[in-house]
Parts: structure tokens; C-alpha cells; sequence
């Protein structure tokens, strides 16, 4: 009896041994394959980063290319608003024309075809006395007052540069232009200009309106005797009128944007 009992203990243990030792091996291979798949999964981590990483990228510089491509495009077609002949503008308001002293100027022109006719501006008296550069697509607000020892009108201009390439402003094209004669005293000399269908200095209220009709914007100064008329195409130009009961047209500005 004591030798049988000896015997099943011995079995017993054998089994629990031998369990033991499966259960230690499939952990084993178990531990095994799975250091295997994390180690493979940590090497194919950084192909799948670098991946996107080149996806975004190559998704950027299409951006890029593209908006560059536009700004050419832009650029093309902003710029083939030149001079137009003297004595010689559209009908309508909207092509940006006008006379000044007898010849034709059309938006967007040179700052240097006004400089020609001695039209200048001191860029120390804003504050840029050794001159001042303009970026592809920069603008200079309509602030810029204009001289000209003949003439005693309030002239004031506004810079772009609608070219691909950094410029002197002195080189780039106007895109606001304003003219102003009513403080122009009887003994001194102002500018003449002529406007879309004859409309000119001295024209009446009237006549502004039989040209162009009435304005979507208009502001009455009653103490002062004057209407300001604004006509405009879609947020893109801009039309200015002032016109004084007495005097009638005295003064026009254009902002095409």
C-alpha cells in the first residue's frame, strides 16, 4: 500500500512538472513572437511618418505652385491697364479714365508718367528720407500729396505694386488718384480735368447725374453747400465726386482695387 500511494504521489508530481514545463515553453514563444511583432511594428512607424511627411509636403509645394501661379495670373491682368491717348477716354466710369491738363491717364499707369509732367512728392516728409521699397502685391494708401509749382490743386496718389518683384516705390504704378480743386484761391492756378461723358470741372449736379445717374452712396453737407457722389462696381472701384451748389464739380477721385 505504502509503495502504491509512493507511487501515485510520484505520478502526480510528474504531471504537475511537466504541465509546468508547457505552460513556461508557450510563454515563452508566446513572449517571443510578440517582442517580434512590436519590434516589427516600431520599424515600419517611422516609413509610415516619413510617408505622410512627404505627402505633406508634396501637398504644400502644389500650394505653393499654385498660389504663385495665380499671382502671375493676377499680375497679368492688372497690368495691362496702361495710358491711354491723349483726348482720347471711355464713356464709362468703370475703365478708370480721366484728362489731366490735356492728357489721358488710365488706372493702373506709372508714377512716372506724372513725374514727367512734374508732378513729384518728398518721401522725407513721411518719414523715409533715404527711400522706401514696396514688395510683389504691397500697397501705399491714396496719401501721397503731389506738387507742381504750376498748379495749386490738392493732388494725392496711392502706390501698388502689381509686379513679381520688389520695387522702388518711385517705379510702381498708381491704383488711387485724387483730384481736389475747391480751395484753390482766384489768384492761383488749378489743374483741369475731364471725366467719363464731358463731366469736368465746373460741371453741375445735373449734369453729373444725367451722365451717370444717381449714386448708391451720396452725402449732403447743407452748411457747406456741397454733395459728395459716390458710385461703385462690386467692392473693386470706386468713383468720388464733389459737387458745391456754387461752384459745381470741384473735385474727383478713383480707387481701384
Amino acid at each position: 500500500m505504502a509503495e502504491n500511494n509512493a507511487k501515485k504521489s510520484i505520478s502526480v508530481s510528474t504531471v504537475v512538472i511537466i504541465i509546468l514545463a508547457v505552460v513556461i515553453v508557450l510563454m515563452l514563444i508566446f513572449g517571443t513572437v510578440i517582442f517580434f511583432m512590436m519590434k516589427s511594428n516600431k520599424e515600419e512607424n517611422p516609413a509610415t511618418v516619413a510617408n505622410t511627411n512627404s505627402q505633406v509636403v508634396a501637398e504644400n509645394e502644389t500650394k505653393e505652385n499654385n498660389s504663385v501661379t495665380n499671382e502671375s495670373t493676377d499680375t497679368t491682368s492688372t497690368t495691362n491697364t496702361q495710358p491711354v491717348a491723349s483726348g482720347n477716354i471711355s464713356d464709362d466710369w468703370k475703365d478708370c479714365e480721366f484728362i489731366l491738363n490735356n492728357k489721358a491717364y488710365k488706372l493702373y499707369f506709372p508714377y512716372s508718367d506724372l513725374k514727367n509732367d512734374g508732378w513729384t512728392f518728398d518721401l522725407a516728409d513721411y518719414g523715409y528720407a533715404n527711400g522706401y521699397v514696396m514688395n510683389p502685391g504691397n500697397k501705399v494708401t491714396g496719401t501721397i500729396n503731389l506738387e507742381n509749382p504750376n498748379f495749386d490743386s490738392t493732388v494725392r496718389i496711392g502706390f501698388i505694386n502689381d509686379s513679381n518683384s520688389v520695387k522702388d516705390i518711385t517705379e510702381c504704378n498708381i491704383w488711387s488718384f485724387e483730384v481736389d480743386n475747391a480751395f484753390v484761391d482766384d489768384d492761383e492756378t488749378p489743374v483741369s480735368f475731364t471725366l467719363p461723358k464731358g463731366i469736368h470741372n465746373g460741371s453741375s449736379l445735373q449734369d453729373v447725374i444725367n451722365a451717370y445717374g444717381e449714386p448708391k452712396d451720396s452725402y449732403r453737407a447743407d452748411s457747406l453747400g456741397y454733395w459728395n457722389y459716390t458710385y461703385q462696381d462690386e467692392y473693386s472701384k470706386y468713383f468720388r465726386l464733389t459737387i458745391y451748389d456754387d461752384k459745381g464739380v470741384t473735385a474727383f477721385s478713383y480707387d481701384m482695387y
